[in-house]
Formats: C-alpha cells, sequence, structure tokens
C-alpha cells in the first residue's frame, strides 16, 4: 500500500475510533488519571497514568518493512472519566475530572494537549466558579500572562464583571494566553455552548477549554 494510501486509512480509522468513543459517554466509569507534559516520552505516559493509555491511542500505521515511515503513536482520546494531571515537578497542576481530552505526539513525546476542567456544560454561575477555580491554580504555579495587547486575567470578582463577561460571551468566546517561558504555552478560554442564540442567561450554558502546547519565543 503506497504512503497516500495508508494515511487515508488512517484518518478513516481515526474518525471511526472518535465516533465510537464517543458512544461511550453516557457508561458509568471510574475516575483515572492522565499525567502528561508537554515533551514527555509516549512509555512515560503509559507508565504514570491509571488511564488506559494504550487502549485510547490511534497508531498512525505506517509500514512497519519501511524505517522511513514507521508505525508511531499520533493521538490519545479521553472520552469517559478522567483526571488530567499536567505533571510538571515546577509548573504543574491537576484539572477536574472531565471527559474531553486529545493528546498529540510528535516524535514519541507529547506536542499537545486539548481538554476541558468540565465534564459536561454548565450554567454560567456553576462556569465561572470552575473557571475561578482554575485560574487561582494557574496563578498559584506561576503561570505568567503573555505579553499581548488586551491579554489580561479574567476578571471575575464582581457581579458586574461577571455580568460583563457573560454579555461578551453571547457574542464571542473570552480568553487568556499564559505561558511558562522557554517551555509551555496554555489558551484558557470560556465559551457561550448551548442556547446562546436566545441571549437567555437562565437557559444559556458555557463550557470552558485548556489548550497547552510548547512556548515557541
Amino acid at each position: 500500500m503506497s504512503r497516500p494510501n495508508r494515511q487515508r486509512l488512517f484518518f478513516l480509522t481515526l474518525a471511526v475510533f472518535i465516533t465510537v468513543s464517543l458512544s461511550f459517554l453516557n457508561l458509568p466509569w471510574s475516575s483515572k488519571t492522565l499525567s502528561v507534559h508537554i515533551g514527555k516520552p509516549y512509555t512515560e505516559v503509559i507508565n504514570d497514568s491509571t488511564f488506559s493509555v494504550s487502549r485510547n491511542t490511534a497508531i498512525y500505521p505506517g509500514d512497519p518493512s519501511d524505517e522511513k515511515d514507521p508505525p508511531y503513536p499520533a493521538s490519545t482520546w479521553v472520552r469517559t472519566p478522567t483526571i488530567i494531571e499536567f505533571d510538571d515537578p515546577d509548573y504543574g497542576f491537576t484539572l477536574p475530572e472531565t471527559i474531553f481530552g486529545a493528546v498529540t505526539y510528535k516524535d514519541l513525546r507529547v506536542s499537545t494537549i486539548t481538554t476541558s476542567p468540565m465534564s459536561e456544560s454548565s450554567h454560567f454561575t456553576e462556569a465561572i466558579l470552575r473557571l475561578t477555580e482554575v485560574q487561582k491554580t494557574l496563578k498559584n504555579r506561576d503561570w505568567k500572562l503573555q505579553k499581548k495587547d488586551k491579554n489580561g486575567w479574567f476578571k471575575l470578582e464582581s457581579a458586574t464583571q461577571q455580568e460583563q463577561l457573560q454579555k461578551t460571551l453571547f457574542d464571542q468566546a473570552s480568553s487568556i494566553s499564559l505561558y511558562i517561558p522557554g517551555k509551555y504555552s496554555l489558551f484558557l478560554s470560556i465559551k457561550c455552548f448551548e442556547h446562546c442564540s436566545e441571549r437567555d442567561t437562565k437557559i444559556a450554558k458555557y463550557l470552558i477549554d485548556i489548550s497547552i502546547g510548547r512556548e515557541r519565543t
């Protein structure tokens, strides 16, 4: 099989893998821990996690007989209750349980992490409590604001600030960019996820997203 055909087969298999994974979301599961950080070797992710990494990883098939195109782990998918632990010894943190997550690999090491500190979308009051908790955790672990225009910590202390954020979210997501110099970048955002077009604060639901990658400056 030619390399383009193997790549098409891989992405088709990956799509089926994701579809089947989503069918399991409503089944009862006990929480597992996925221990990752950017640059961590795939084998260490397996060894340090109680989450079944191998079982939930899509493998690029490659060509076992071609040393220039070997099989390799492409991405690990979280679809059952999982606690994601960013296990850097200096800047690490543990997120609340989630059922959303993807870890990608490059050269057999963690390249990106995408997840949410939530297991489902929630009303604004609950989402703000979770956002406040995550932001406080990141501050305490010494994550810094990227030096960008209009990039500042979420202002969540007063009812007026929260109302202003909720109004903004009906039109667009709100996000901040953080980093650890020379090591990591982190994108923290909140968005209206359900019943947004009605612009009704009583029924709208929200979701928080977190994306982590390599800091490149």
